[in-house]
């Protein structure tokens, strides 16, 4: 699966789950680096869906404060 394809909530529960490894005291350091890079590219996606969204609801917002105005200018 890419990272495009992974879904907001199945990168969050990835990333608890190498928070989980990383915890644990016979984490090999090959592994570590891996699974620290891995986390990154998770927290980068997350981010980046995150803000797409943020920017939908504004449109959203957006659109519905300009058709309250349209509408009431109407009335």
């Amino acid at each position: 699966m890419t990272d495009e394809a992974i879904g907001y909530a199945h990168a969050m529960s990835e990333l608890d789950e190498i928070l989980s490894e990383l915890e644990r005291d016979d984490l090999d350091v090959d592994v570590l680096a891996e699974r620290v890079k891995r986390a990154s590219e998770l927290i980068k996606l997350c981010r980046g869906r995150i803000a797409r969204a943020q920017e939908d609801v504004d449109r959203i917002v957006t659109d519905l404060e300009s058709f309250g105005a349209s509408s009431s200018d109407e009335t």
